[in-house]
């Protein structure tokens, strides 16, 4: 041994010290960056699953043009029709089921929702909450999201500003949201998804990202309702 070396019974144990903490800080970070790629797969696989389901359910493709019936229906008309057809199929889904699709471009956002907000729905996509409104001429239509981890379909809640549009995708219709306002509230404020005389949908996401202190509530106003075409190739009359 020359005597330029030092062996680890020499080495001060402040440097022991600093070199253990040193790997333990490299392993944590490791394992984080691992677990968000880990969740991030598993929500994108996930939602690659629900566009291939409902891609059978044809008018629940993917949103374009094509889908759309030419002319909006007039100031919101038509619920009697609606009551058979989107609520019906609203009703018969369970925790986890396809409940819709959100495309915000605002957000560069185009995502499948699930019924249900519990732990495990919310690592599928964003989840609808049940003990709220469906999108109808009243009421507020709930909709939660991640900001970190699988997928974070909401990461860039807080980009959305009043005057941005908002589609939510039915089986049979689209449903256009102007942002109305953007606030952040205290996790026992339920009341800002209570059912209101207007329609209005609220989107929800812990605030700030990493941490469940507060919520980021965006809510919006229903301004436009569009039938979706059976097929593209094939408009309903």
């Amino acid at each position: 041994m020359t005597s330029g070396t030092i062996t680890a019974a020499k080495r001060p144990p402040s440097k022991i010290a600093l070199h253990a903490v040193g790997n333990i800080l490299i392993g944590m970070a490791l394992g984080l960056v691992s677990y968000y790629f880990l969740t991030d797969l598993v929500a994108g696989r996930q939602q690659d699953v629900f566009r291939e389901e409902i891609a059978d359910l044809g008018t629940m493709g993917a949103p374009s043009p094509d889908r759309l019936v030419d002319e909006p229906e007039p100031e919101l008309t038509g619920w009697e029709t609606w009551m058979d057809e989107d609520v019906v199929y609203w009703r018969g889904l369970a925790d986890g089921d396809v409940f819709g699709r959100l495309v915000i471009d605002k957000m560069d956002l185009d995502a499948v929702v699930v019924r249900g907000v519990g732990r495990e729905d919310l690592k599928l996509g964003p989840g609808w909450m049940p003990y709220t409104d469906v999108p109808a001429q009243t009421g507020n239509v709930g909709i939660a999201g991640h900001r970190t981890t699988y997928g974070a379909p909401f990461r860039q809640l807080d980009q959305l500003e009043p005057g941005d549009i908002i589609h939510f995708y039915s089986p049979f219709r689209r449903y256009t949201y102007e942002v109305a306002e953007k606030f952040t509230v205290t996790p026992d404020k339920v009341e800002v998804v209570r059912s209101t005389e207007d329609p209005r949908l609220t989107l929800s996401a812990c605030h700030p990202p990493y941490s469940a202190r507060y919520r980021l509530i965006v809510q919006a106003t229903l301004v436009e309702m569009q039938r979706l075409a059976e097929t593209p190739d094939t408009p309903s009359p």
